[in-house]
């Protein structure tokens, strides 16, 4: 196989690459706009529920209920964290490969 020929399928091989890390990039983003929206949803319910504890009849149970959306607030942006981290590292990932093509390219 000639020099010519094994850039030809490394190329191949890597824009292969390149589209699948572009479709999970793509889906993480998606995860990502999703759990953003959550946790926007939840810092909403917090400061609302918050606000009507002042005023609740029964501040134990109004306490209660607060507790439960203080943990999934802290759930959802525990997500949001990790989903972060993941698009980072493919965004890492697709510049590497972008890289390398840029480099075959070269040669």
């Amino acid at each position: 196989m000639s020099d010519i020929e094994q850039i030809s399928d490394k190329m191949a091989e890597l824009q292969k690459l390149r589209v699948a890390v572009v479709t999970l990039l793509c889906q993480e983003n998606c995860k990502l706009l999703s759990r953003r929206q959550r946790v926007a949803g939840n810092e909403i319910e917090v400061m609302c529920a918050e606000r009507d504890q002042a005023g609740s009849d029964d501040p134990a149970a109004a306490q209660v209920a607060l507790n439960r959306l203080y943990l999934a607030q802290n759930t959802a942006q525990q997500a949001l964290t990790e989903t972060e981290q993941e698009a980072e590292r493919l965004e890492t990932l697709l510049a590497r490969i972008s890289a390398d093509i840029s480099a075959l390219c070269q040669s």
